[in-house]
């Protein structure tokens, strides 16, 4: 018999209540998380005070070496003279002028991470401009946005720079649930949380990370938290049986091939495998359908019990998935 051919014995339940009680987080914040506005003191302080993050900025993000050396040096006079660059900077200004409701956001999402897992320590929190490098950068106790990734799908330099379907996530809104995700992520790594080098179980833990987004950030659009523009996520739903129907038929389901799982979750124009206008990775769509059917079918599973389960094929066959 198929290992995809097994049959679900787990009787469905209906739960008909509009709130699950395993996601009520009590009581208010005792923390206040505060944006440390690195991309300013760079551009408008003679001396950087925090000595970590600049040897992170210098090094890691821009990687022009160590803040002493001669590269860095050019690197500053170039930052602060280029007219491309002062222009960049004075968009972000412009965009991201008032963070105090990103704050709040961030607080509120950090508070309810920390009562579901609170061995997941809180980041120092920073913004800094990186010239369209990556848009979320975290370290130990640290995490950055780079705000030239956020200044909206129609940027002028984005279209010259970046592909649709990569400029499509570049806009203000979606900045906090890719803090949280960048952080979330780099707590809880594929490489902790994957069992098996299969397709299953990197579908599994995409599908994980959006739940974790959407219960941590419930008021969140669903576009932000799976990174699809509305139409893409419409075309997920509408097509949801019809992927779940091709893995099995191309025997996909299973495979260990590391190229074969790269066009299925990574970002690109469309998802290989699937139509033409597919959106690209569409199928972790199915991978959340599937963690989102386990949580329903299973009440007496925690947000933490579910998380840390590597048996994807456990998951699978408990969720009594069937789109």
């Amino acid at each position: 018999m198929k290992r995809y051919g097994i049959l679900c014995l787990c009787s469905m339940l209906l739960l008909f209540s509009c709130k699950d009680e395993r996601f009520d987080v009590p009581g208010k914040p005792t923390f206040k998380i505060k944006i440390h506005r690195f991309d300013q003191a760079f551009q408008t302080e003679k001396s950087i005070k925090d000595s970590a993050f600049l040897d992170l900025y210098a090094n890691d993000i821009m990687g022009v070496g160590h803040p002493d050396g001669k590269m860095y040096q050019d690197f500053y006079e170039v930052f602060h003279s280029d007219t491309d660059i002062i222009h960049l900077y004075d968009t972000c200004q412009l965009v991201f002028k008032n963070v105090k409701p990103i704050e709040k956001k961030l607080t509120w999402a950090f508070y309810r991470l920390r009562y579901f897992f609170p061995e997941i320590p809180l980041p120092k929190v920073y913004m800094h401009i990186s010239a369209y490098a990556e848009s979320i950068i975290s370290a130990p106790g640290i995490l950055s946005a780079s705000l030239d990734k956020y200044l909206g799908v129609d940027y002028p330099m984005y279209q010259t720079l970046f592909q649709p379907y990569q400029s499509q996530h570049m806009y203000p809104d979606k900045l906090v649930t890719d803090y949280m995700a960048g952080w979330i992520r780099s707590e809880l790594t594929p490489e902790k949380m994957v069992k098996k080098d299969r397709l299953l179980d990197y579908l599994l833990y995409e599908g994980k990370m959006m739940y974790l987004l959407k219960i941590i950030l419930p008021n969140e659009r669903m576009e932000h938290i799976t990174a699809f523009t509305n139409d893409q996520l419409k075309w997920c739903r509408n097509n949801e049986k019809q992927m779940w129907n091709n893995l099995l038929q191309l025997h996909h389901l299973y495979s260990s091939d590391r190229l074969t799982i790269a066009k299925y979750i990574e970002d690109a124009p469309t998802t290989a495998f699937f139509p033409k206008d597919s959106p690209g990775r569409a199928i972790t769509w199915v991978g959340y359908r599937i963690i989102d059917a386990y949580m329903e079918n299973n009440p007496k599973v925690t947000l933490q019990g579910m998380i840390y389960d590597t048996d994807a094929q456990g998951i699978l066959a408990a969720s009594c998935y069937h789109p």
